[in-house]
């Protein structure tokens, strides 16, 4: 492996100049990096000489064990690239069990990564989703008919719970702008084989969708998406202001397991703020939202207005009774 100590300008500069605009006061961050170009560029970048000052960083690998020797081959390749540039690193193997969708591996992911975030005591998790991911992931909430919290794609700072940051600081910038600078390093990186393997949704949508969208109906429709996300984001941002701004006469009892409503106060309210609302609990809630439709939302914000009761999905269940709407979800352990 080459000599590691000469990375800076290019890309290092970049991540260096989102850090400062988002004027974060934190010193000890998590890195997860799978070892290909995008979290290897991310790596190099964060430590480069000149970039991110007095901030403890720590390698995080998660191995989805779904690749068998390759993946704990690729982990063995992290651990030596950490090594090698003085960070302390630790592998953690899941287990999918019989879902190996896309989605239970992000949830696994991310939860493997909290967990070791907590035991290396850092205050944040660095992933390296880039431009490309942006444009796809919003392509793909596109078609799953999304709201506006979906169009507007990641963000490049999220709070997950009290204690913890999620950053995405290559959010501005392409794979393939990561790849020519790694290039340029001599830095080497791992290829995933499955990022071909168009089983998965979004792979199509990299390998099949967008290449047809650009090749057949606009050549700039990437450059299309993310401005499509820009605005929304902006819209999702005056959004939540109003939801901020009714929420404490709105809510009248929360627990992690039940919310009580007030209907009163809910039913003045315009039908798309009171959506808002109830989407907004359903994060603080950290209940599952994947498989309610805009049916769905509509159908609970109308029993705002009458008597009855709702069964929703992922055990969540709404019922009103004279002027309070009782939101819980059974207990899932």
């Amino acid at each position: 492996m080459n000599d590691l100590s000469g990375a800076t300008g290019g890309l290092a500069s970049r991540v260096l100049a989102w850090w400062q605009a988002e004027s974060l006061a934190i010193d000890s961050v998590l890195v997860g990096v799978s070892g290909g170009a995008d979290s290897v560029g991310l790596l190099r970048a964060v430590v480069a000489e000149g970039s991110i000052p007095d901030v403890r960083f720590v390698v995080g690998h998660v191995d989805h064990g779904l690749r068998g020797a390759v993946g704990s081959s690729d982990a063995r390749w992290v651990g030596g690239l950490a090594d090698v540039l003085g960070l302390d690193h630790e592998v953690v193997c899941v287990d999918l069990g019989e879902s190996k969708s896309e989605e239970s591996a992000r949830r696994c992911r991310y939860s493997a990564l909290g967990e070791l975030a907590n035991r290396h005591g850092c205050q944040a998790i660095m992933v390296a989703h880039t431009q490309d991911d942006q444009v796809e992931t919003v392509l793909h909430q596109l078609l799953r008919g999304t709201g506006l919290k979906g169009l507007a794609g990641m963000s490049g700072c999220k709070a997950l719970g009290d204690d913890l940051l999620l950053l995405r600081p290559l959010l501005d910038v392409s794979r393939s702008e990561i790849e020519s600078w790694l290039s340029d390093l001599g830095q080497l990186w791992c290829e995933d084989a499955t990022n071909s393997d168009t089983r998965w949704t979004r792979n199509r949508i990299r390998h099949d969708l967008l290449p047809a969208l650009e090749r057949d109906y606009n050549p700039r429709v990437r450059q299309a998406l993310l401005r499509v996300s820009r605005l929304s984001a902006e819209a999702v941002g005056i959004v939540a202001d109003a939801v901020d701004g009714v929420w404490g006469d709105c809510v009248l009892e929360q627990t992690p397991l039940v919310v009580r409503l007030c209907a009163e106060t809910l039913g003045g309210l315009p039908e798309s703020l009171v959506r808002a609302l109830l989407l907004e609990l359903w994060c603080r809630q950290e209940w599952p939202r994947q498989a309610m439709t805009f049916a769905h939302w509509r159908a609970l914000a109308g029993l705002i207005g009458d008597c009855g009761a709702l069964d929703l999905p992922g055990g969540v269940s709404a019922r009103r009774n004279g002027g309070v709407v009782r939101v819980e979800r059974g207990d899932v352990g």
